[in-house]
């Protein structure tokens, strides 16, 4: 028998009783330049060749990888804080840690990714949905694998994107979204109070009840964003917080019982940023009765500044950004989330209002806004909604605006004809005796003679 082709595979063997063994070169060393071949086997030599056959044909459809295959957790690991991080938004690299800690320490996660098929992560998605987690949520952690996956495929980790065959998850969500409302005593309860309150406190929660700028987007406004002539605030900065991490060498001899003690600690702190979609940086106009507080506010930081002086200073980010904040405590530095959750709760309690979250001011906005029948274009513009999405979850409202129209157009085409008023006989006698005296008899007889002649 003559000698067989390149990339054709060995010529099974048997290597005991009831194993048969054939091997197949899938690629080249790229630093020895050695060829590297993987064996395949069998209980039979005809079972065998068939294994043999089956390899070639992946290794014809580039779906080999080539050495040893990193696990899932190692490869996550490797993609997120090496390929990734650099690319991400501190907050969206916070989410994707959480999802991806949904994997640790499970099967899944320890499997090498040559061996994962379909039906691996279709259990695991299942498996989280009846633990509780959302649709969202799982949807989320789908889409993180699948650019983990892409990647590995990319540089020869992975064969082929198993989720290539897995249909993403999809359903209702498990509750539908209902804005959360106040009544409008209530709204009226927060502006009474709100009055009576220091500018800063009054300016803060009346905007958030205006526009419902996100959190983020107030404590990171500053005065160099907001014109008091022309009553606009550019809304093109946001305050967010990082968390410390572990600067220790090894965390399990780190005193601190967390990272936000460690001695070492690094990478936390409050941090500038912009809004992630162009829609989110938007200039909005400010209500009158909003702007006289905003103006109080200003006159009282000028006069601060010169009493203070360097006692009071601006706030420069761990990134050397420096702001001067618009709501900030008093030495000029800004409020921290947390704290500023603490004075909209104390607000609501002295208010008389129901606990509500503080973003609900956001969606109380949009809601009045829609409900008032502004545009829903300029809704969108004025909220800082980049998809058409975001108002779609408002569609309670928008279905309401549209019976109203329907109501409108149908008493305008099939509302009875108002028959003739009957002319008030008064005024017709003032009409006569007005003209009575303008009045002249013409003989149409006479006329026609006239024109004949």
């Amino acid at each position: 028998m003559g000698r067989r082709a390149n990339g054709e595979g060995s010529k099974p063997y048997q290597v005991s009783k009831g194993r048969w063994r054939a091997d197949v070169t899938v690629g080249t060393d790229p630093i020895t330049g050695k060829r590297i071949r993987k064996p395949v086997y069998g209980r039979t030599q005809a079972l065998c060749t068939a294994a043999r056959r089956d390899l070639i044909r992946q290794v014809e459809d580039g779906a080999v990888t080539i050495g040893s295959a990193p696990t899932l957790q190692e490869w996550l690991d490797h993609w997120l804080y090496v390929i990734k991080k650099e690319t991400l938004r501190d907050s969206t690299l916070e989410g994707y840690e959480a999802k991806i800690a949904w994997l640790k320490n499970t099967k899944l996660a320890r499997t090498k990714l040559d061996k994962l098929n379909p039906e691996h992560i279709e259990t695991f998605y299942a498996r989280k949905r009846a633990e509780g987690k959302a649709v969202a949520s799982v949807l989320q952690l789908h889409r993180i694998l699948n650019g983990a996956f892409k990647a590995a495929v990319k540089r020869g980790r992975l064969g082929s994107n198993p989720l290539l065959k897995v249909d993403a998850p999809s359903g209702r969500s498990d509750e539908a979204f209902v804005p959360p409302t106040f009544t409008p005593e209530d709204a009226r309860k927060i502006i009474a109070h709100a009055e009576t309150l220091p500018p800063s406190e009054a300016a803060r929660w009346m905007i958030a009840l205006t526009y419902g700028p996100r959190q983020g987007e107030i404590l990171g406004l500053g005065w160099d964003a907001v014109d008091l002539d022309s009553g606009q605030i550019d809304l093109r900065r946001t305050l967010y917080p990082k968390k410390w991490r572990h600067g220790c060498d090894d965390r399990s001899r780190c005193p601190a019982k967390g990272p936000h003690l460690c001695p070492s600690r690094h990478g936390g702190g409050l941090f500038f940023g912009t809004p992630k979609s162009q829609a989110g940086r938007r200039s909005v106009p400010v209500p009158k009765q909003v702007l006289k507080h905003l103006k109080k506010l200003h006159a009282e930081h000028l006069a601060l500044n010169a009493a203070e002086g360097e006692r009071r200073q601006q706030y420069t980010d761990p990134n050397g950004v420096t702001v001067d904040l618009v709501f900030c405590q008093l030495n000029g530095r800004p409020h921290r989330p947390e704290s500023d959750w603490r004075r909209w709760e104390a607000l609501l309690e002295e208010c008389g209002v129901g606990h509500r979250r503080l973003h609900d001011a956001r969606h109380v906005s949009a809601t009045m806004m829609l409900t008032l029948g502004i545009d829903a274009r300029v809704v969108m513009d004025l909220m800082g909604w980049s998809q058409r999405a975001m108002l779609d979850r408002y569609q309670h409202v928008l279905d309401d605006m549209k019976r109203d129209v329907a109501a409108q157009v149908g008493n305008a085409l099939w509302a009875e004809p108002k028959p003739p008023e009957d002319p008030d006989p008064q005024s017709v006698m003032d009409i006569e005796e007005a003209t009575a005296g303008d009045a002249t008899v013409v003989d149409f007889d006479e006329w026609k003679q006239r024109r004949v002649g």
